[in-house]
Parts: structure tokens; sequence; C-alpha cells
């Protein structure tokens, strides 16, 4: 059997694979069983690889999964390659050898399955679609089969993004709103027992503003995400946008703005003042939260940038932990609960997407530091 890739350089699996006649033949061979074309009716994704991981038939809902629609597009691919997966371009040998894929679902159940396992694995994939980051999140269900004296893995992947919104909604957005409201209510009750008290109603306003600003966040997200949003330019005072967000997510987290150290070094921006509040707030959020570990003062700066535009960046104590830092930007993946995740995710979407700018990260000796260019 002649082999490709060999002596490659792998962060995981393997990085040899068979020649491209000798796939289509088994694809040929396979295209002859009685069964495989019933595979066409069903209408979840439904591939197969052989033992280096190439593709050697799918069915049709997968080809639309791909955006291929083709079979021939599809077979001798791995499945990072025909679903254009961002890393499957970062290393040589393909799909399933980059560091990042080390942490993919999809390519641990795979590697498993070709052990002899059963195996099943959620998957965040990031893709290019027309040149446009897209997040995809998939259930692998992988099986080993043989097929004339060969290895190969047998595969369902289930789209699961609308049930993962679902129950980020359930378990994070509904349970700050009942928290809010709920505070709502509770102020209302000490109102009407003490009209007078003047001290009650800037709590009132300020609950009443954050159940706003929680619904406009995720209204915005679900737009961002179907490509619907609208972006609205408009020149804001920089020290007066920073200061009032920081004074307002300290009040609602009982901590002094003192906390954060503020510097400025230009006086407007040009740009979308809700969508930049919700990336902003986003990395106040973060640093915030590392806070409550070490009690370290952070560090938001928003200073020129020497190419044009401006450089916003916020700095806390704490690493980020090897296993998240190839994933931080995707949707759903948390250092803090299977529930979170949305923050720097959120961050990049609405930057790079709609704001024409780039984010960015690094970490290490106890530190952490996002950076947000805009132009």
């Amino acid at each position: 059997m002649a082999l490709i890739g060999e002596g490659l350089h792998s962060f995981f699996a393997a990085p040899e694979r068979m020649v491209p006649e000798e796939v289509k033949a088994v694809s040929l061979e396979l295209k002859k069983e009685f069964l495989i074309q019933w595979l066409d009716a069903v209408p979840t994704s439904v591939f197969v690889v052989n033992k280096y991981r190439q593709i050697v038939h799918c069915n049709q809902a997968f080809r639309n999964l791909s955006l291929k629609p083709e079979a021939e597009g599809v077979i001798g691919l791995r499945p990072g390659e025909a679903l254009n997966c961002v890393n499957s371009t970062l290393n040589e040998a393909g799909c399933g050898c980059s560091r990042e894929c080390a942490t993919c679902g999809a390519a641990q159940a795979i590697v498993k399955s070709l052990g002899g396992e059963k195996d099943c694995q959620n998957c965040r994939l990031t893709r290019l679609v027309e040149g446009v980051e897209t997040p995809l999140d998939l259930q692998v269900f992988a099986t080993p089969i043989e097929f004339r004296g060969q290895e190969f893995a047998f595969l369902f992947a289930l789209d699961i993004s609308h049930e993962l919104r679902l129950k980020y909604l359930n378990n994070l957005f509904h349970h700050g709103l009942i928290n809010t409201v709920g505070g709502i209510a509770t102020v209302t009750e000490f109102l009407e027992d003490d009209p007078g008290d003047m001290s009650l109603y800037p709590m009132l306003a300020d609950a009443s503003r954050r159940i706003l600003r929680d619904v406009v966040y995720h209204r915005d997200l679900e737009q961002a995400e179907q490509g619907t949003l609208a972006v609205s330019k408009e020149p804001v005072n920089a020290g007066e946008f920073f200061s009032k967000l920081i004074e307002e997510e300290c009040r609602v987290r009982n901590t002094e703005p003192a906390v954060v150290d503020l510097d400025i070094c230009c006086d407007l921006l040009v740009t979308d003042k809700r969508l930049l509040r919700h990336v902003v707030r986003d990395m106040l959020v973060n640093a915030l939260e590392a806070r409550e570990s070490c009690g370290e003062q952070i560090q938001l700066d928003c200073l020129a940038n020497p190419g044009g535009g401006v450089i916003i960046s916020m700095t806390n104590c704490g690493d980020i932990p090897g296993d998240i830092r190839t994933q931080v930007f995707k949707r759903y993946v948390s250092t803090k609960s299977r529930d979170r995740g949305l923050g720097a995710y959120v961050m990049k979407l609405l930057t790079e997407r709609y704001l024409g700018g780039a984010v960015g990260f690094s970490t290490g000796d106890g530190t952490t530091t996002f950076t947000v260019t805009l132009p």
C-alpha cells in the first residue's frame, strides 16, 4: 500500500495517508455494497473513514454539511478538511495533526474508534464559510468496523448547535434574568412599605437597566451569528465610555471601581458604541472574575495604534490553562463551568466580523491580557 505524508510532524494523530488512487478504489468497492445507498435516506450526517482518517464514503447529509455537493469533493479528505475547519491547515500533515487537534472531540473519537472502541464526543469546530469563521457544534458517534480485511470507522455527526444554545439560555440567561427580576420585586416591596425612601430608586433603575442590557446582548448575539446585525458607527468619548462601564459593572459586583487602573490615551473612538460595550464588558467581566481568586489590580488601557486606530487591552492575574488556550475563542468553552463560555467568543465575533478589528490574547507568568484592535 502506497502512503504519503510519512515523516511529517504531528502533535496528535498519525500524519500518513493513502494515495488518492487507492482511496478512490476503496470508495468504489464500498459503493457496490447493497445497503450503502440507503445512507442517503438518513437525515443525519454519516461518513466512513479508513485507518488513515480519510473519508471513503459519505451520505448526502454530510455533503450538505460540508458544502460540497458532489462526493468527489469529499472522498480522500479528512473530516476537518471536508468541513473547512480552520485548524486543518495549521499543520502540513493536515487534519488531526495540529496542537489544536489534540482537543478536538471528533479527532479523539475517530482515533479511539480506529483503535477498536466505540466512542461519542462533542466537537466544537470553527470553520470557514465563504471566508467567514463560523462555529459548528457537533456530537460525533464513532464505531469500528471491518470491510474486506481493512479497518474503518463508521461515524454519525449530529449538529447540536441549537440544543447547546437552548441549554445555555436555560442555565445562564434565564437564571440571571430571574435573579435580576427577583431583585426588582424585592426593591418594589420595600418601596411599597416606604415610598419616601429615595435610596431605593437608584437600585431599581440599575436593575432595570441590567435586564435591558442582557436582553439586548443576547438579541445582538443572535443577529450577529445570523449575519443580520446592523452596525452604526459614531464618535464615542473614550474616557467617559470606559469610566461609566467600569463603574456600572463594579457596582453590580459590589466592587470599588478603583480595582481597575484606567489609562486612556485617545479622546474619541469612531465605532458602534453598543457593540463595543458588549466586547469591553465581556473583557471586564472575565477580569473581575479572575480577580476574585487573587485580589490584584486590573489594568485597562486604550492606546493609539501606531498603525492607525486604537488598541484596547485588559490585563488581569492568572494564567489560562494549557488545554483551554487553543480553544479560547470557541463558543461555550470556559475555565469556569460548562454553562459558561460565550464571552471571548462574542468578543471575537463582534470585533472581527462587525467592527472591522482583531482580537488576541497572551497568557503566562501569572497574568493574562486580552487585546482588541480597532481601525
